[in-house]
């Protein structure tokens, strides 16, 4: 196994929490993560950092950080999964979080961010972290908002490329929709059409 670099204090100027928990959660990630969840996590919290920075939308670093690197880890373990994905992984996330040493309460904020990425219609009344999640997550799986993250987009790219994402994200969505066809999995796929959406983003041209 290869060591766990150092957490950077900052990426293309986006201030990344350093914390005891901050730096547990990112040493998980690499140990525990496949490289296109993490690097789609650190994306997506840069993403989300640069948005709400840009917004000026008030949102705890440490607890959305953990929300972000966390998000997808209920996707690494499908087959033993009980429940929906995204609230495995928060049930998962939760207990992670209070080990390290997370304040519950910050620990159950994270955990609600987790299973609300995943569902339309959130807003900042749910939560500053779930709605930039929420917004962040869609942005580097989609594209909405592409322009949005002009400023920090290449560079942020350069430090975590996308790789094979596409194709193993969808690939992991596609399992858990036919395992589990009430999940909101299943609804992305099946009833917003996820797949073209991704094959027409603007990540997919700028590939081409």
């Amino acid at each position: 196994m290869q060591p766990v670099p150092p957490l950077p204090g900052s990426l293309a100027g986006i201030e990344l929490p350093g914390d005891r928990v901050s730096r547990s959660v990112w040493a998980w990630a690499h140990r525990s993560l496949p490289e296109y969840l993490r690097a789609h996590s650190v994306r997506s919290y840069c993403w989300a950092a640069a948005l709400g920075d840009r917004e000026g939308i008030a949102y705890d670093r440490a607890i959305l950080w953990a929300a972000a690197l966390l998000h997808d880890v209920g996707l690494t373990s499908l087959p033993q999964n009980t429940m929906c994905f995204e609230v495995e992984g928060a049930e998962r996330a939760r207990r992670l979080l209070e080990r390290f040493g997370m304040d519950p309460s910050a620990a159950d904020r994270a955990a609600i961010a987790i299973i609300l990425h995943m569902q339309p219609g959130v807003t900042v009344a749910d939560g500053a972290e779930a709605a930039l999640l929420d917004r962040s997550t869609g942005l580097d799986v989609r594209g909405d908002g592409y322009d949005l993250i002009d400023g920090v987009r290449d560079a942020i790219v350069e430090a975590f490329p996308r790789g094979a994402f596409d194709r193993r994200f969808l690939a992991a969505i596609r399992r858990e929709a036919a395992a589990r066809p009430a999940c909101q999995s299943a609804r992305l796929l099946n009833g917003t059409g996820l797949a073209d959406s991704m094959a027409r983003s603007p990540w997919a041209a700028a590939s081409r």
